[in-house]
């Protein structure tokens, strides 16, 4: 339910008779599923972070680990090389764009 709430915060129609419209209306969402394994690992996110780089622009990643408010956790060897070929490469050279979620722990 959180990808589908923030796919229609990107992509939401102009004029659509609802309410609101998207900040990149015109734009395309694909959703790839990788967090309905039991465990999450390495490769699983550089297989999501790298996939298809010459046709997606903007990766959004909108999960993170176990966030006490006090714990900085950040991707591992494969997913950080899967993001630097895709920022060096993606787009056909013009590199792809990675949007992390900053992380909302703590109580405040």
């Amino acid at each position: 339910s959180h990808g589908t709430r923030c796919a229609g915060e990107v992509a939401a129609a102009r004029d659509n008779g609802v309410c609101g419209v998207g900040v990149a209306y015109d734009s395309k969402i694909a959703g790839i599923r990788m967090l309905d394994q039991p465990y999450m690992t390495d490769l699983i996110e550089a297989n999501s972070m790298g996939h298809e780089p010459n046709l997606i622009d903007i990766y959004s990643a909108s999960w993170g680990p176990t966030d006490d408010g006090k714990t900085v956790d950040g991707p591992r060897n494969a997913t950080m090389r899967a993001i630097v070929r895709g920022v060096n490469e993606g787009r056909n050279g013009l590199g792809n764009i990675y949007v992390w979620a900053s992380g909302d722990g703590g109580e405040e």
